[in-house]
């Protein structure tokens, strides 16, 4: 991979500034959009889903693809609006949809099935009529799912008749739903790795086994303890990105904080200043975090701070936000170009890479990296490109037997 030597901020704890080599990217549009556009997702195979006013107080969920551009969902029957919170490699969808204006508000959990043809079906799973709660036994009036995992294990929640929350809840195409909540998860699900962990609030909680991990909270920053975290993100190895909430009555509430069974609970940065507002969060499996702060590059140990330091200087008119990052550090984010004034979904690509034949991103080049490239090469996936000549063809399986043959 090229390299470009930046001005980088040592990793939780390590004082001072150093000088170190960290990935120079490049700028890629998968689609302009001209209306507010929310970005909630993405996919290792590089979709972008979330939700997009239409500027009349309408909000319609939407996938988007650099092979495909901007695709807003369709619509269940008798409804009006709908958001796309996650998305898989395979391009299943899920989300919320309404018969109202604002799905968030009164929606049901829904989920979206590519036809094969660049199009999505629309569906709705089994949901419950009512369920136990604090004030006795409640009507549900739908409810959200929030995550899905590549294996297609969708996990959300149930909304209580006229309330907002809810609880967590396993949902499924073809059989009823289960209260994930009775099994002994009190806590708002946010996310689920590959291996049906899914975490919310400061808990982990395995859906194979039904098991229950309390993670706790961080120790006390000088005078200044925790009351709480509030988990976003975790990897196939259970790491935990979250917002940690102190225990002050000011504007000064959160920091980021990450969790692993070594370490336990440590700060993203331990220079960060706290803010009122929870950041954006995700991780991949490297321990890669991006959050509020700056991004870890785990392998590195380093954060960097301003993520359009990275950008090679002919994508310099790009001003990007955080974003999310997958296995092959790849990011799916919002950006606006102050040249031509446009805002755009874009993918911001490593130039070069570090090791093409590892398509499965998890840092070593075994067989099982070819099933990666199959599924890469299936889904037209940017990994899929071995050869680096900007498309994906069948010549890219020759050229990734030739990179695992020249290692990494």
């Amino acid at each position: 991979m090229n390299k470009s030597v930046l001005q980088i901020v040592s990793f939780a704890g390590f004082a001072g500034i150093t000088v170190a080599q960290v990935p120079t990217y490049s700028v890629e549009v998968i689609a302009t959009f001209d209306t507010s556009t929310i970005l909630t997702g993405a996919s290792e195979a590089g979709h972008a889903v979330g939700w997009q006013s239409d500027g009349l107080g309408t909000i319609r969920g939407y996938v988007a693809k650099l092979e495909n551009g901007f695709t807003l969902l369709p619509l269940t029957s008798g409804h009006q609006s709908s958001a796309a919170m996650d998305v898989n490699s395979y391009g299943v969808v899920v989300g919320t949809s309404y018969e109202g204006t604002f799905p968030h508000d009164g929606g049901d959990p829904a989920y979206w099935t590519p036809d094969g043809d660049g199009s999505y079906i629309p569906g709705v799973p089994q949901q419950f009529n009512s369920l136990p709660s604090p004030l006795g036994q409640l009507k549900t009036n739908g409810g959200q799912i929030v995550g899905i995992n590549e294996a297609g294990t969708m996990i959300g929640w149930s909304r209580y008749q006229g309330f907002q929350g809810g609880p967590t809840t396993q949902f499924f195409t073809d059989a009823p739903p289960i209260n994930v909540q009775a099994l002994g998860f009190e806590a708002t699900v946010r996310d689920i790795n590959n291996n049906n962990v899914i975490v919310g609030d400061g808990r982990r909680f395995d859906l194979n086994t039904n098991t229950v991990t309390e993670l706790g909270a961080p120790k006390p920053v000088s005078t200044v303890g925790f009351t709480s975290v509030i988990g976003y993100a975790i990897n196939d190895s259970n790491m935990v990105v979250a917002a940690a909430r102190r225990a002050t009555s000011g504007n000064d509430i959160y920091l980021s904080y990450i969790h692993d069974e070594a370490n336990g609970w440590r700060p993203l940065d331990s220079s960060d200043i706290p803010t009122r507002f929870v950041g954006f969060y995700d991780c991949n499996n490297q321990g890669d975090v991006a959050g509020t702060g700056g991004i870890l590059f785990a392998e590195e140990n380093l954060l960097v701070q301003d993520i359009n330091s990275l950008l090679r200087p002919e994508d310099s008119q790009w001003q990007v936000n955080l974003g999310f990052i997958d296995n092959q550090r790849r990011f799916i984010t919002t950006a606006f170009n102050s040249t031509t004034n446009v805002n755009a979904i874009v993918m911001l690509i490593p130039i070069g890479g570090d090791c093409l034949a590892d398509t499965n991103g998890d840092g070593m080049i075994t067989p099982a990296d070819f099933s990666a490239w199959v599924a890469a090469f299936n889904a037209a996936s940017t990994s899929c490109d071995q050869n680096e000549d900007g498309v994906c063809s069948p010549a890219d399986f020759s050229a990734w037997v030739a990179n695992y043959n020249a290692g990494c």
